[in-house]
């Protein structure tokens, strides 16, 4: 039989700040949304090389238009 210490995790969840759970939200939501990015680039990536090996006519100067 467990009993209860006030070291338990209850305890230490119910003593954080529900700004710092807010926080840690913030933080985890922005990492994986720049993980999301960095798949989609690296993604982006490898279909234009792919492309530009099968058909050399084809640049990605031609596929990717820079608007500054």
């Amino acid at each position: 039989m467990s009993t209860a210490t006030p070291s338990s995790w209850g305890t230490a969840l119910v003593k954080i700040s529900p700004y710092t759970f807010s926080a840690i939200g913030i933080a985890v939501s922005i990492g994986v949304s720049v993980l999301g990015a960095a798949w989609g680039i690296y993604i982006t990536g490898s279909s234009l090389i792919g492309a530009a090996i099968k058909a050399p006519r084809i640049t990605s100067k031609n596929l990717i238009r820079y608007n500054y």
